[in-house]
């Protein structure tokens, strides 16, 4: 017990200064610009910025508890909170490789099954992906006109993304509504994927969907439920939708509020499916396409920068605040019980 203790001290020491290391790492490469721009920025309106951010995890902790309390009674709006800074965190650690099993992980520290915390992370990214398609579609249709002015080219791509989000949420649901479509589909993966990789893989998309239907039937119980999370997802996107007008409103006084809305809310659509240059995000490519010509090439950096910051440094901080006070709890709690063995072993 006591060696057990003990290897448990040391692997979150580790872990921390693994954790560390990789953050200076990212910042140094990855987030100087953004930290600079932040510098040359407004109090004001660096202040907006950070407000809307934490509006935004607010509102997706209580998207997220829509969900998880249909499971667990007990499961709050602060779990949700940290829920998605604490995945946040992970998917810069990780690369973005571990994001999904952060979110799982969290779940399952709450006491829910990892199957069940599978299902409430498909079934949360399907409603953000309904979310981001209801914002695209409504921007598309109030602004066309606008658009074809500044960007017709692009009206083919929204297009082409927004079906192509909608056919992915369409073969997820259709898939974890009918068992006997997935055991089919599960059979055929087996008989004709002959790498075991591939076969791994179905697996593990089967165990998904799997999951998937079974948190997809316990809120159908609740009808309200439904509406419930669609209506918080569809309330979050908009705190972040808002960013690039607030910070490009210094500058371009006369910037039209629902042209920027808009404009952001495709740039989010596009970036699962309009090819990028290597060494460019997919976002921030389709972002510096549309708002270069309308504001100029340093304007639109200086938004988009601001814009990561409160959707990806701004959570990805209070984050690692809260896995440092995780792992300051237990590796107290590790210290406490290699005392009591100490003492234990005194008397005796």
């Amino acid at each position: 017990m006591k060696s057990n203790s003990k290897t448990k001290i040391f692997l979150n020491i580790g872990l921390l200064a693994v954790f560390i290391g990789v953050i200076i790492y990212v910042m140094d490469n990855s987030l100087s610009s953004i930290f600079a721009q932040l510098m040359e920025t407004s109090w004001l309106v660096l202040g907006l910025v950070i407000l809307f951010g934490v509006i935004y995890q607010v509102v997706e902790g209580r998207s997220i508890k829509a969900i998880a309390a249909c499971f667990q009674k007990g499961f709050t709006i602060k779990d949700g909170f940290f829920t998605s800074c604490y995945v946040a965190f992970y998917r810069v650690i990780s690369f973005g490789t571990g994001t999904l099993l952060s979110e799982i992980y969290f779940y399952k520290k709450k006491g829910l099954s990892v199957s069940k915390g599978i299902g409430i992370t498909a079934l949360h990214m399907i409603m953000y992906k309904v979310a981001v398609i209801f914002w695209a579609v409504l921007g598309l249709i109030i602004q066309f006109s606008l658009f074809y002015e500044h960007s017709p080219k692009m009206i083919p791509f929204i297009l082409a993304g927004v079906i192509l989000t909608f056919a992915i949420i369409f073969s997820l649901l259709v898939l974890s509504s009918s068992i006997n479509l997935q055991v089919l589909l599960t059979s055929w993966a087996h008989k004709h994927l002959k790498r075991k990789k591939l076969r791994d893989w179905a697996d593990k998309c089967n165990i998904q969907i799997y999951s998937l239907r079974e948190t997809v039937q316990t809120i159908t119980q609740d009808r309200s439920a439904w509406l419930r999370v669609l209506g918080w997802n569809i309330a979050k996107l908009p705190c972040w939708y808002v960013i690039p007008y607030i910070v490009l409103l210094e500058n371009h006084p006369t910037i039209d509020f629902l042209l920027v809305f808009s404009f952001t809310s495709f740039a989010v659509i596009l970036s699962g499916v309009f090819p990028t240059p290597a060494g460019i995000g997919p976002f921030e490519f389709v972002y510096l396409l549309l708002f270069k010509p309308l504001v100029g090439t340093v304007d639109a950096v200086a938004s988009l920068l601001l814009y990561r910051f409160a959707s990806f440094v701004l959570p990805f901080i209070i984050g690692f605040v809260f896995v440092v006070v995780e792992k300051r709890r237990e590796i107290k709690s590790e210290l406490h019980a290699v005392r009591q063995e100490k003492e234990e072993t005194r008397e005796e």
